[in-house]
């Protein structure tokens, strides 16, 4: 194609308005039969709103053009226009994304939309331009270049449409003379476009380095406002001169035009109904012209005064009585022709419906295996952000298919199980479908109520704690081995376990901290809390236990372990923190605290100090859980989630710098999370559910 197209998008005030010069892409090798679209928009409403509509109308052109079947047919038949096939595109476009915005119960204010929509083929331009954006042809005559305004001219008569959610007017057509340019722009580009410097500019450069110089000076003169453009440049030696003309049709009747050029196989013609019903009405009729009956209305009419009373009462009934008969028999062949009339026309329609859900389905089959190209070509180079924006555009498509079309998509289970498998590579979900079952509590316990494990990773031994049996198991991670270890009365809850700490493990229960070292030698200390039903976790930092209470957002620090009874402590927390909600800690010289969201917050000497946000995951953290710290991840349990979710971080000597997601682990089977602990050096996750122990290789 001779002519060659640049754009130009400067976003340097987004709260100013939301610009997009956009070149619409065709399908395969479809520029030589269809060839391009582009549309350039200017909304003066800075909003997610305006985005959205910009994207749900290129998707529109680009379905309604380039997936029309008909452009295929064109070479074939000299009758079908590919000008009539982007103007009845214009209007399906426009008439689909008023009832998008209807269903969707968008608001927008049509008013402060600024757009133009055009197709370049075969050397020719068509466009359509609502609202302020301007279009110029730049001519070289003799030396100088002659620049010509080809812009609507009844802007009122625009915003009215506007108004009133028509966003394309009349088609404006013609030959793009050797060496000239188009330019479309929004209304602060214009300003600039027509001075002298930029025309120079045009005229001496190259197509793409006339941009970019353009975009230099921009950058240069104004850096407030927005900048949208398109240049087209016709780099053909060959092609006639000409100039742009009004296509004279309003787009309403164009689309009746084309939509009967291009009408669907199985559509209703009402024209032909109509004659039909004529004709059959006229052969009703034709009943009062038989000659029989005729005959017999003279005879009656000359013999009706010779008769007597007797003799004219009985031709009266039989002619009454003929002419019922005869009543009776054109009422049930209209009531027959009516009802095959009917189930015609009802058959049409459906004939025509189902060959246009099955041309929409295959338009969009289309449009979908496309997007997932694209999501798996970014997949492939770890451009997640990309494949992400890709699948919300696939999510919009596949939300604006009715249950029909769904259906006539041929494997559409499957297009959606394909999507799950990107959505989850996108989320970096590792999905686990049979986790590894280490041990199962119920063949120790009949009523095994076990609600909390500790590793002791240098001896290879997993410690669980069940109050409603009043014990305490171990899992040999050699052998597989599970055993109750002890049963004591003092072990009254089911209880809160942490990470190994200097070879031992710890579990609190109810006014208990239980101690277990590698020789399985287990102490009991006691320890008075106030309302134990609100602590929500402990952690052990220079023998010194600190206990969360979620509901006062407050941590107990107590005296060091070993003593016989821990019954005096201070409230840790100095300041202020009514603005989270704490579900557990961890302490490592700094105290941090999991809120139910997710975030992370770090304290120092009993005041917050800075917080990490772990929340910019899909599926987002809702309600946390649990959280482990490692040498070098960060693990958080969402049991509503069934998944554990993990991270690294970055230290500077005592105090946490960054925290990064990595993946997260989910699976079925995780119905009832109650507990997680990891090995590190072996790249292990141990992890309760309900009462059975799984193990699952970790992915760092």
């Amino acid at each position: 194609m001779p002519i060659k197209t640049s754009r130009v998008n400067i976003l340097n005030n987004p709260n100013k308005s939301f610009i997009q010069s956009t070149i619409i892409e065709p399908h395969k090798n479809q520029v030589d039969k269809a060839g391009l679209l582009f549309l350039l928009t200017e909304i003066n409403q800075p909003d997610k709103i305006s985005e959205k509509i910009v994207f749900i109308i290129s998707q529109l052109l680009e379905k309604n053009y380039y997936l029309n079947e008909r452009i295929f047919l064109s070479e074939q038949l000299n009758n079908l226009k590919v000008e009539a096939i982007f103007e009845s595109a214009l209007v399906r476009s426009n008439r689909e994304l008023l009832e998008f915005i209807d269903q969707q119960k968008i608001s927008f204010n049509f008013k402060t939309l600024n757009i133009v929509v055009g197709l370049i083929y075969d050397e020719q331009i068509y466009f359509s331009s609502m609202g302020q954006n301007k279009s110029f042809l730049i001519k070289k005559e003799e030396e100088n270049w002659q620049i010509s305004d080809i812009n609507p001219n009844d802007e009122e008569h625009e915003l009215e449409e506007l108004a009133s959610g028509k966003i394309f007017s009349s088609i404006i057509s013609g030959e793009l003379p050797d060496k000239s340019y188009i330019v479309f722009s929004n209304p602060s580009l214009s300003q600039y476009l027509l001075g002298d410097e930029f025309v120079k500019i045009i005229g001496e450069l190259k197509l793409e380095g006339a941009t970019e110089q353009i975009k230099n000076y921009l950058k240069k003169i104004n850096n407030y406002s927005n900048f949208c453009g398109l240049l087209i440049k016709n780099t053909s030696s060959n092609s006639p001169e000409g100039d742009f003309k009004y296509y004279e049709s309003d787009l309403n009747q164009a689309e009746k035009n084309t939509e009967k050029l291009l009408k669907t196989p199985g559509s209703i013609n009402k024209k032909k109904i109509t004659q039909k019903i004529t004709t059959f009405l006229n052969f009703i009729n034709i009943f009062k012209k038989l000659p029989k009956l005729n005959k017999i209305l003279a005879r009656f009419k000359t013999t009706k005064k010779e008769k007597n009373t007797e003799i004219t009462e009985h031709l009266e009934q039989a002619k009454s009585s003929k002419k019922w008969k005869s009543k009776k028999i054109l009422l049930i062949i209209i009531g027959i022709l009516l009802l095959i009339l009917i189930a015609n026309i009802i058959f049409q329609k459906k004939e025509t419906s189902e060959i246009l859900i099955e041309e929409s389905a295959s338009s969009f089959e289309e449009l979908i295996e496309q997007k997932q190209n694209q999501i798996d070509s970014a997949l492939l180079y770890n451009n997640e952000d990309r494949a992400g924006e890709i699948i919300e555009e696939l999510r919009q498509i596949l939300n604006s298919l009715s249950d029909k079309e769904k259906n006539k998509i041929k494997n559409y289970p499957e297009i959606e199980s394909k999507i799950n498998e990107q959505i989850a590579k996108i989320n970096k979900i590792i999905t686990i479908n049979e986790p590894d079952e280490l041990g199962n509590f119920n063949v120790i316990e009949s009523q095994a109520n076990a609600q909390a494990i500790s590793l002791l990773s240098s001896v290879n031994k997993i410690y669980a704690i069940d109050g409603t049996n009043n014990s305490i198991y171990l899992l040999n991670l050699e052998n597989k081995v599970l055993s109750k270890l002890t049963k004591n009365d003092s072990i009254k809850n089911n209880g809160i376990s942490i990470n190994e700490k200097d070879n031992k493990v710890y579990f609190l229960s109810e006014n208990q901290v239980i101690v277990i070292d590698e020789q399985e030698k287990i102490s009991f200390n006691n320890i008075e809390i106030e309302n134990y039903p609100q602590i929500s976790s402990f952690d052990i930092y220079n023998n010194r236990p600190y206990l969360l209470n979620k509901e006062e957002k407050q941590i107990y620090r107590y005296e060091q372990i070993p003593k016989e009874n821990l019954n005096s402590f201070n409230r840790w927390i100095k300041d202020d923190s009514q603005n989270i909600n704490p579900i557990y800690l961890i302490t490592d010289y700094n105290i941090y605290l999991l809120d139910q969201d997710g975030s992370i917050y770090e304290y120092r000497e009993g005041k917050q100090s800075q917080k990490f946000s772990t929340g910019d995951i899909e599926p987002k953290i809702n309600k946390a859980n649990l959280m482990r710290l490692g040498k070098k991840y960060l693990y958080i349990l969402d049991k509503e989630g069934k998944r554990f979710v993990v991270y690294n971080y970055q230290k500077s000597g005592n105090n946490m710098e960054s925290i990064n997601f990595i993946n997260q682990y989910y699976s079925e089977k995780f119905d009832d999370l109650r507990d997680i602990m990891v090995d590190e050096n072996n790249n292990k996750a141990y992890i309760l559910n309900g009462n059975v122990i799984y193990s699952i290789n970790l992915i760092f």
